[in-house]
């Protein structure tokens, strides 16, 4: 029913291949090796490289067991942009597999995914006062840990060039009488560090390593 479903919605505007089914099979664990259950697993076509992507086509879904197995049947379309998202929900990262399907059937019809870390993410709550009064200023950056993995694939090879697998981010601020304090959330995976850097009134930077090891961390800073 879910895959008849599916074909009427997708049918009007994309040609999928003939009598024609998948499995995508695999297991989803979090960091510390644990089971992931209920995580969601979606095959889709036409996604962008990026998390949250928006313009897809679903062609399957289903979710993982108690222990973190999952076996997906779905329909088959050849695109260029085909991919398997594996997510479960804002307390973990996510993991996409794009492979380019155009000329490309899996053996046995299957995608085998094996095992799938996902991340555990936390809130990381960064704030900055500044105590010691009009005139001073601090320029400072953070770097840290994104929580979304994609990986591409030719073939039944993975192709690490075109990767994005947890890229590192980093956002950068001067504060001033403008505006001398600050107060933002980031999510990032916990167990990952993040990198403080900060000069005050121009003089050389300083580098702190914060690991976020709690769901909630909060880090507070003064000048």
């Amino acid at each position: 029913m879910a895959l008849s479903l599916l074909f009427l919605l997708c049918s009007c505007e994309v040609k999928l291949e003939d009598n024609m089914r998948i499995v995508v099979k695999g297991q989803v664990q979090d960091q510390y090796q644990a089971a992931i259950p209920e995580a969601k697993i979606t095959v889709q076509i036409r996604r962008g490289n990026y998390s949250g992507a928006q313009s897809s086509y679903v062609l399957g879904e289903g979710y993982s067991t108690a222990d973190g197995q999952f076996s997906v049947i779905s329909f088959y379309d050849g695109d260029e942009d085909f991919a398997i998202e594996v997510s479960a929900g804002d307390d973990y990262s996510s993991y996409v597999y794009k492979q380019n399907t155009v000329n490309f059937i899996p053996s046995d019809y299957t995608f085998n995914l094996e095992t799938v870390a996902l991340k555990a993410m936390a809130d990381f709550n960064f704030e900055v006062l500044r105590t010691s009064g009009e005139g001073n200023t601090l320029t400072y950056s953070l770097t840290y840990t994104e929580g979304f993995c994609l990986e591409f694939y030719e073939g039944e090879q993975p192709n690490p060039y075109n990767n994005s697998c947890y890229p590192q981010r980093m956002v950068s601020q001067q504060l001033n009488d403008n505006g001398p304090d600050i107060e933002k959330t980031y999510r990032v995976p916990i167990g990952e560090p993040v990198v403080f850097t900060y000069s005050i009134n121009d003089e050389p930077e300083i580098t702190e390593i914060i690991t976020v090891n709690a769901a909630s961390y909060d880090f507070s800073f003064s000048y």
